[in-house]
């Protein structure tokens, strides 16, 4: 292991010094790494239904995570070998809690800790059935971005610290602009990342081969190269290579090797760390060591981006208004095939029901009100969730606008610094966090006549049963119609405030860049040794770490 905590120690110093407030959850991952050098944390993420869940379930041998727990409660549930089966409740306020393991689900699931009003920080959970995994540590989150709900330092650090990551995708599904998404983020932060295509049960052998080389060529269209692991998994009894394949060829691997590993995770780490720190450092350096007017000079560049910020703030508005407005007219045209879908099976089915019942018109129409009720809470509940990844879609359209509006930014700063002191100053490397909401709850509403429903007992349905059943089919059909709209508005509310987080997460990474540089060019003559030595070392560092073989210390 390469040594390096004089060296954290040190880039710490430097980030306390110069407020350089981005770096400091890179720090605490290397730490982390640093710390339990042959622990190795495999992350599962994945998107809702993916999978992920029932998998660490699988591999454990026992039923432990709750499946169908909903995202927005983002409660990390770590998994680990342990004597005896034990369940631990981290709570925000650092309080602790043994729990019976059926229990977990009333601590990481949305129906019973919704929001998370509970505060719990994280679950921990030790099963003598994961002896053979040894030291590896299992994660489940529901999801890159929901992870990163709560309001909390420690929450909004994790994600630095993933060792290993395995991005669960349902076999018959692969790959969404999500996906990748999420697969670029965790590139920033390990080496170590494997695709696990879950439920490949669904596809046949002839069909996860054509999965592969679809992926294959997705990943290099993506990337440039296809060299990212692809594992096929099942729970299915019918396919236990499956596992055997990835423990293999993956875990087991990784088991043996885990110094190896642990290093290689720490230096992809810290190489993203030191070479963030050198940038700033050498733009301070220029601005302590250049001519007055190349300092005057980017301090009016800089000032003047200091005037105008409530322009980009207006054009980050104006990006974030415009996707979440457009999002409820494009999710109701896209629903129209399913409206249609609907409404055809709502006539389908009524029209066996109506058969059945032989009732007057006030019962006919609390009978008709029930089964309605019951179909539209079945129907849309499965339309919410199967057309969850098209109802957050804007969310990640305003994310690559919004991040290409901080990408112009950053480059007219790093403009400003190339045009003043010479220094090209590199992007800074950063992701905005999509949080996707649950799905909305399903309230149906509809209303009947009520003078209709009033002189109901009076009507002879002998002789007005046929145009009654009429009345009630194309009541169904609307009832689908409107029902549908309120879903579709109801995402839309949802998924517009998420709009907005991205926005002020965007607004927030513009107002720390400009202050960095600030800060930066703050920096005198005085300080021109501390800078220099502070160059040298995280310079020499970073040669050791880009070449293992040239070090000649070691702890």
């Amino acid at each position: 292991m390469i040594q390096v905590n004089g060296l954290l120690d040190h880039v710490a110093d430097l980030v306390d010094r110069f407020h350089l407030v981005n770096l400091r959850p890179q720090i605490a991952a290397c730490q982390q790494q640093l710390g339990a050098p042959e622990r190795i944390d495999v992350a599962v993420f994945g998107r809702f239904k993916a999978g992920k869940s029932s998998f660490l379930n699988h591999l454990a041998g026992q039923s432990v995570l709750p499946i169908g727990v909903l995202p927005l409660t983002a409660i990390v549930t770590r998994l680990r070998h342990g004597p005896v089966e034990r369940a631990v409740v981290r709570f925000l306020d650092g309080t602790v809690k043994s729990i019976p393991l059926d229990d977990i689900g009333l601590y990481v699931g949305e129906n019973e800790n919704p929001r998370n009003i509970k505060q719990v920080a994280s679950v921990e959970v030790e099963l003598p059935a994961l002896q053979s995994f040894a030291p590896l540590e299992f994660v489940d989150t529901p999801g890159l971005g929901s992870a990163f709900t709560h309001n909390t330092e420690v929450a909004l650090n994790w994600l630095p610290n993933v060792g290993a990551a395995l991005v669960a995708v349902s076999a018959d599904s692969p790959l969404s602009e999500r996906d990748l998404d999420l697969l670029d983020q965790l590139r920033r932060h390990t080496p170590k990342i494997a695709l696990l295509l879950t439920k490949a049960d669904l596809l046949t052998e002839s069909q996860r081969a054509e999965v592969r080389e679809f992926l294959r060529r997705q990943l290099a269209e993506h990337w440039g190269n296809g060299g990212l692991p692809v594992f096929f998994y099942s729970i299915k009894p019918e396919l236990p290579e499956l596992k055997t394949v990835l423990v293999e060829r993956l875990l087991e691997p990784l088991r043996q090797d885990r110094g190896a590993a642990a290093e290689q995770i720490l230096r992809h780490k810290l190489i993203s760390l030191i070479s963030q720190a050198l940038d700033y450092l050498r733009v301070a350096l220029a601005a302590a060591t250049q001519a007055e007017d190349s300092r005057q000079a980017l301090h009016n560049r800089l000032l003047e981006e200091r005037g105008q910020f409530d322009a980009l703030r207006e054009e980050l508005h104006l990006l974030a208004h415009d996707v979440a407005g457009q999002a409820l007219e494009q999710s109701v045209q896209r629903l129209q095939p399913i409206r249609q879908t609907l409404q055809a099976k709502v006539t389908t089915d009524l029209e066996a029901q109506l058969q059945q019942w032989r009732l007057r018109l006030p019962p006919l129409l609390e009978a008709w009100r029930e089964w309605l009720n019951g179909f539209l809470s079945y129907e849309l509940s499965e339309v919410s969730q199967a057309q969850r990844g098209m109802f957050c879609e804007p969310l990640h359209k305003a994310r690559e606008r919004l991040t290409r509006a901080l990408r112009a930014f950053q480059d007219r700063l790093a403009d400003h610094v190339k045009a003043a002191l010479g220094v090209t100053l590199t992007r800074r490397e950063f992701a905005l966090e999509v949080r996707e909401p649950s799905a909305p709850p399903v309230n149906v509403s509809y209303a009947f006549d009520a003078a209709f429903t009033m002189i109901g007992w009076l009507i002879p349905l002998i002789l007005f049963h046929k145009p009654i059943e009429r009345v009630l089919l194309r009541k169904a059909r609307w009832e689908v119609e409107k029902n549908l709209s309120r879903l579709a508005a109801a995402w839309q509310t949802r998924v517009s405030a998420g709009v907005q987080e991205l926005r002020r997460q965007a607004e927030q990474y513009a107002l720390n860049e400009l202050a960095t540089l600030e800060q930066m060019l703050a920096q005198g003559q005085s300080n021109q040794p501390q800078l220099e030595q502070a160059i040298a070392l995280l310079t020499e560092a970073l040669e050791k770490i880009h070449n293992p073989r040239t070090e000649t210390a070691r702890p």
